[in-house]
């Protein structure tokens, strides 16, 4: 079979709607951000601070490395809408990028100095990352055919597995390690059983080995590799951004305030997960029409459905603001422990800085979608300048507060940014699209 006329297979699925895309997106992600919640919330009450601090740690330094190797190749894969690629050459781009992450981690965490309890955890969550970056290639896959359902079936019972396999070996064993552990086998499970069969895929055709369908196995061609590392590094650097922007104020107070501090910081800043898995949702939901709607120079639909996603952010963090405000102190008491509820008069900065966020995340899908790449490098490394410097400025001098401040000075940057980039690449657009032939 040719290539040209497997794609046409590819992308033959019924297309979903998008409110129905939606519903399974933001159900799987709804489990999904309520299952990271509830692996904190079960360390927080099982454990000290202290270990949730060190769980917080651990994100801190994986995220990144992730983020980067990761090089957005989900969008880059959902945006392909004519199959130039072939899906192997995603795979195991992915894999070998994938591979270099944990390379990256293993020597940061032995670099940084950290006592060999702590690197071992480090190191476990950087596999558990590292599997479910695996698993979000095959998710592209559903994505460009409109299988949502499928993707939010995996995130599901991963979530779900991953939760109760942490809650029974933290209670048994006390040991953050090896509740760790439980996630990565949960995540390799769901990856092996489900993610990579052709079934999920709608693929009949089988092979021999390992992979179950020729079309959803890895394809090794250099000179593919080293194409999708070029379209792709834009892509990475902003995703490593945009993780260091959270992950930058957490080394500061690690350093400064101690793991106990860090770790109620963690537990509050998650607070926000309700609102950013509601706007991933309909981000992700919304991406692959927002690409289509650019590349056929339909600017006025490429619009309107933006200033929706940017109505909904809007009201996501007003609501989030409010809650904050009147029942913060007994969320984070029921959730956690009476210890995270004596900071609850953080919490409604906390969200006021997270609905600056919100807006900026969909101005990100549609800078994305319209394929700015570059610019949004240059704005990310702006953002972060910000919230390093205001780290290093005011956590020394004001504690938490100062962390909270320095997050809000960063997304007021980042929204600005995106504003001017996304008018000034439409205008332009615009002006083309009615300039006489």
């Amino acid at each position: 079979m040719s290539h040209v006329s497997q794609a046409v297979i590819i992308h033959e699925p019924e297309v979903s709607s998008l409110s129905a895309n939606f519903t399974w997106t933001l159900a799987g992600n709804a489990v999904y951000s309520g299952g990271q919640w509830a692996m904190l919330m079960l360390l927080a009450k099982l454990t000290r601070p202290e270990l949730v601090g060190q769980y917080a740690l651990g994100l801190a330094i994986v995220l990144p490395v992730i983020m980067f190797t990761s090089l957005q190749l989900r969008w880059v894969v959902t945006t392909d809408v004519l199959g130039h690629r072939h899906f192997g050459d995603y795979l195991s781009f992915r894999l070998l990028s994938t591979a270099l992450a944990l390379v990256i981690i293993f020597v940061s965490a032995s670099l940084l100095g950290y006592r060999w309890q702590l690197k071992a955890i480090i190191l476990m969550v950087g596999l558990a990352q590292a599997i479910e970056a695996i698993s979000d290639i095959y998710y592209a896959r559903l994505q460009l055919q409109d299988r949502m359902e499928q993707i939010s079936k995996s995130m599901i019972t991963r979530t779900v597995l991953s939760a109760v396999g942490l809650a029974i070996v933290v209670y048994f064993s006390r040991s953050l390690f090896w509740g760790i552990a439980a996630i990565v086998l949960a995540r390799t499970a769901v990856l092996s059983g489900y993610d990579i069969r052709g079934r999920t895929h709608n693929l009949t055709q089988r092979s021999q080995g390992f992979f179950e369908n020729e079309a959803l196995k890895p394809r090794w061609n250099p000179r593919g590799q080293r194409a999708l590392l070029r379209l792709s590094l834009p892509l990475g650097i902003i995703a490593v951004l945009v993780s260091l922007n959270s992950s930058i104020p957490r080394y500061f107070i690690e350093r400064a305030l101690g793991e106990r501090a860090l770790g109620i910081f963690s537990a509050l800043a998650f607070m926000l997960a309700a609102g950013s898995m509601a706007v991933v949702s309909l981000g992700q939901s919304a991406f692959t029409r927002l690409a289509k709607f650019y590349a056929t120079n339909d600017l006025v639909e490429f619009r309107a459905l933006l200033g929706k996603l940017l109505a909904l952010g809007a009201t996501l963090g007003i609501c989030g603001i409010i809650v904050a405000k009147v029942a913060g102190r007994e969320l984070l008491t029921i959730l956690f422990r009476p210890e995270y509820g004596e900071h609850a008069y953080l919490l409604p900065w906390i969200m006021g800085a997270a609905s600056i966020n919100y807006l900026a995340q969909f101005l990100g899908f549609g800078m994305t979608a319209a394929g700015y790449y570059n610019p949004q490098v240059a704005l990310f490394f702006v953002s972060n300048l910000v919230v390093g410097l205001g780290s290093y400025w005011l956590i020394p001098r004001r504690g938490l507060p100062g962390a909270i401040l320095a997050l809000f000075f960063s997304a007021i940057v980042q929204f600005v940014g995106s504003v001017i980039i996304l008018h000034k690449g439409i205008a332009k657009v615009s002006a083309r699209d009615v300039r006489p032939a």
